[in-house]
C-alpha cells in the first residue's frame, strides 16, 4: 500500500499548531504565569488544554528547551530555566523568537571565523572601518538616536570585520542574511535602549574588545570575544534578568 499523500500536509499543519503552542507557553513564561523554578504541566495535560496531539506539545517544548528556556529533567519533569521580558515577545511577534535566535547561533560559527581571520590579515583601512562603525554606534548610544540608526551603525561594525576576514565568501553569506541580521540587532539595540545606562556600557565594551583583538593581530582572542558579545546578546534576549 502506498503512503499517504496527505503526509507532507500533516507535517505542515503539525508544525504550524507546534509554534501555536511554543508562542503561547513562550508569553505565559514571560507574563509571570510560569516563575522561574516553576514546573511545568505534563504534557498531557498541556495536550488538553491546547487541544493538540502530545507529539505537537512535544515538538514546542522541544524548541523551548533547545532556547534555553526550560530544561527538562529525567523523573521529574520540565522546569522554567528563564523568563524572557515581556518586551521580548512584543518585538519578537512578528519575527518569531525562534527565528532571532535562530540568527545569533548561525552568527556565533560565521562572524567568530570572521573575527578571527580579519586578525590575521586585516590593513590599516580595515581597522579605520571598523573603529568608525563602532564609533558611529557608541555616538548612537550617546546621542539617543533613532534604533535604525544605532541598527546600521552596529551592522557596519559586524560587516566591516566580515570584509576585514579576506574571505569574500563570509561577506557574501553575511549580507545574504543581511535583513535577518539586521531584524535580530533591532530586537536587542531596542532591549539595550530601554535598559540601564550599565547594559548599553558593557555593550559597547563587548564590541571594544573585538576591535582591540583584531587590532593587535590576536586571532584567538578576536573569535572568543566576539562569539562572548553574540553569546551575551543571545543571553540577554532569553533571561529578562540580565535586561537591565
Amino acid at each position: 500500500m502506498q503512503p499517504s499523500a496527505v503526509a507532507p500536509a500533516q507535517v505542515i499543519e503539525r508544525t504550524r499548531l507546534s509554534d501555536t503552542v511554543y508562542n503561547q507557553l513562550l508569553e505565559s513564561i514571560a507574563g509571570g504565569k510560569y516563575a522561574v523554578g516553576f514546573r511545568l504541566p505534563t504534557e498531557q495535560q498541556l495536550s488538553q488544554q491546547f487541544l493538540v496531539s502530545r507529539p505537537v506539545v512535544r515538538e514546542a517544548l522541544r524548541r523551548l528547551q533547545s532556547d534555553g528556556i526550560i530544561v527538562s529533567r529525567q523523573g521529574s519533569g520540565t522546569y522554567v530555566q528563564r523568563r524572557p521580558s515581556e518586551k521580548v515577545v512584543v518585538l519578537t511577534a512578528k519575527q518569531n523568537l525562534r527565528h532571532v535566535l535562530e540568527g545569533f547561533e548561525l552568527r556565533m560559527s560565521l562572524e567568530e571565523l570572521s573575527a578571527r581571520l580579519a586578525a590575521r590579515n586585516r590593513t590599516d583601512a580595515d581597522i579605520a572601518a571598523i573603529e568608525a562603525a563602532a564609533d558611529a554606534l557608541r555616538h548612537a548610544f550617546a546621542r539617543n538616536l533613532s534604533r535604525d540608526a544605532e541598527k546600521e551603525a552596529d551592522y557596519a561594525f559586524h560587516r566591516a570585520i566580515a570584509v576585514a576576514s579576506r574571505n569574500d565568501l563570509l561577506v557574501e553569506v553575511l549580507d545574504s542574511i543581511a535583513e535577518k541580521v539586521k531584524g535580530g540587532m533591532q530586537v536587542t539595540l531596542s532591549l539595550t535602549h530601554e535598559a540601564s545606562e550599565l547594559r548599553r556600557k558593557r555593550v559597547l565594551d563587548e564590541h571594544e574588545r573585538i576591535c582591540r583583538a583584531i587590532k593587535v593581530g590576536d586571532p584567538e582572542s578576536a573569535g572568543i570575544a566576539m562569539r562572548y558579545h553574540l553569546d551575551q546578546a543571545r543571553n540577554r534576549l532569553i533571561d529578562g534578568q540580565l535586561d537591565r
